[in-house]
């Protein structure tokens, strides 16, 4: 453990191992091996298994319209120790962190998750915002590039990612295969490519299911279109709450069909179970998969190449499985849950110890 003890409030949504961010117990439990002491401030604990740490539930947080009058009743005291520093983890409360940050005049680093949409911006403090914290180089890169935020303000922190002890990839001989994409239903998704690949699948001559979990505005006109595609009867439309072991233990392939660029969290999901992957050529996607090594990237939006990934993989399991396989230690080894405590507790003392010198940086006003 580090000699130099420093509390954190992490500012994070709703927890639980159902959460896209993962549960975030065993990152409490890593940071404070490295002398942080994180106190959470969340919307909703769920089943997130903290209850050996500090952990404030507002409900109310969840409200759009309610978070400012939220974080102006928000008292420091016995149940809620002021930080030296936030950590804004997920997105929807990077208005909230703002907030408490220039009301209580605390410094703040804050995460993103995820590519900024074109015309996109950040809101962040021009005062106590003292850096972001990206999952991946290209995702920082696309910040520098688009975003204008200096470079050196930028920290790229893969997540961490929890391998689970076996591999549920199996060969399933004899099985009908099943192939599967999971994420929010809407265009940008690509599920109607994946739609138009399982029809060209099944004029293959396959016999084949395919599963898509998820919910989303989208949903009505996939439904629709899988009617139309005559396919209705062999594909199944899931909640986004089923994706998990269970989940992947059905699946012989997985498919990212994402046709803008994304970080891909179900998809490291997938690679982790050793599920062997299919994504989208494109920034963020590439940072995980190698093509033809952890898997293969195909051009986004063409059901074609998606389709003929996907009979490739079939047609050949045991080279299929093996590149799950080698997706699964690739995450094991670029995403260790005790790579990004390390890092995180290194950011937070660099970040602490330049407090007084460093002047306020010109980002996105507030």
């Amino acid at each position: 453990m580090d000699d130099l003890s420093l509390t954190v409030m992490v500012l994070a949504g709703r927890l639980g191992e159902s959460d896209d961010f993962g549960p975030i117990a065993p990152l409490l439990e890593d940071l404070a091996r490295h002398g942080v002491e994180a106190q959470v401030l969340c919307v909703a604990r769920g089943d997130a298994g903290t209850a050996n740490f500090r952990v404030v539930e507002l409900p109310s947080l969840g409200h759009r319209w309610r978070r400012a009058f939220a974080a102006r009743r928000l008292r420091f005291d016995e149940g809620l120790r002021r930080p030296e520093l936030i950590h804004v983890i997920h997105p929807s409360m990077g208005e909230l962190g703002l907030a408490i940050a220039e009301l209580w005049k605390i410094p703040y680093v804050q995460s993103v998750d995820d590519f900024v949409a074109p015309r996109g911006r950040l809101r962040l403090s021009r005062r106590w915002c003292r850096g972001l914290v990206a999952r991946g180089h290209d995702l920082a890169e696309d910040l520098v590039v688009n975003l204008n935020v200096p470079r050196d303000f930028v920290t790229v922190i893969p997540p961490g990612i929890a391998i689970p002890d076996e591999c549920t990839a199996t060969t399933r001989r004899g099985a009908v295969p099943v192939i599967g994409t999971a994420g929010a239903l809407e265009a940008s998704a690509g599920c109607a490519t994946f739609l138009n690949a399982a029809r060209r699948v099944l004029d293959a001559g396959i016999d084949a299911e395919f599963v898509i979990a998820g919910q989303g505005d989208s949903e009505v006109d996939l439904r629709r279109r899988a009617g139309r595609l005559r396919i209705a009867d062999r594909v199944t439309f899931a909640g986004r709450n089923v994706v998990g072991p269970r989940f992947w233990r059905v699946l012989d392939v997985f498919c990212q069909t994402s046709l803008s660029p994304t970080v891909g969290r179900t998809l490291a999901q997938a690679m982790a179970f050793g599920v062997p992957s299919i994504a989208s050529d494109l920034e963020g996607l590439r940072t995980l998969v190698r093509h033809g090594e952890t898997g293969v990237l195909v051009p986004p939006g063409d059901s074609g190449a998606l389709a003929g990934a996907i009979l490739d993989f079939l047609s050949d399991p045991e080279r299929t499985l093996a590149l799950g396989q080698s997706g699964r230690e690739a995450i094991r080894r670029d995403y260790d849950p005790a790579d990004e405590a390390r890092l995180l507790a290194a950011l937070y003392r660099r970040t602490l110890a330049g407090c007084e010198e460093q002047a306020p940086a010109r980002l996105v006003p507030a």
